[in-house]
């Protein structure tokens, strides 16, 4: 089975940092961060990195979600 504790962690760690302003080594971001410069910058990098950030905790539910489906059918037969 499968350990989702890290993806999780990547996910609000990434999340935490960017909404207090810090990197995860606890540095302030620089002046030229792409979210802190704002405008098309920081909506391109919002686009293209969300799905990245999303991609391990929608894929370990989606795989939950599979392995209890597939629980309750009948048994296998080969």
């Amino acid at each position: 089975m499968p350990r989702p504790a890290p993806t999780l962690l990547w996910t609000v760690l990434t999340f935490l940092t960017e909404i207090a302003g810090r990197t995860i080594t606890g540095e302030r971001l620089p002046a030229d961060f792409p979210t802190r410069v704002g405008g098309w910058q920081a909506l391109s990098l919002y686009v293209c990195y969300t799905p990245l950030l999303l991609w391990g905790p929608l894929l370990g539910a989606l795989t939950v979600a599979y392995a209890r489906r597939r629980d309750r059918g009948a048994p296998l037969s080969d």
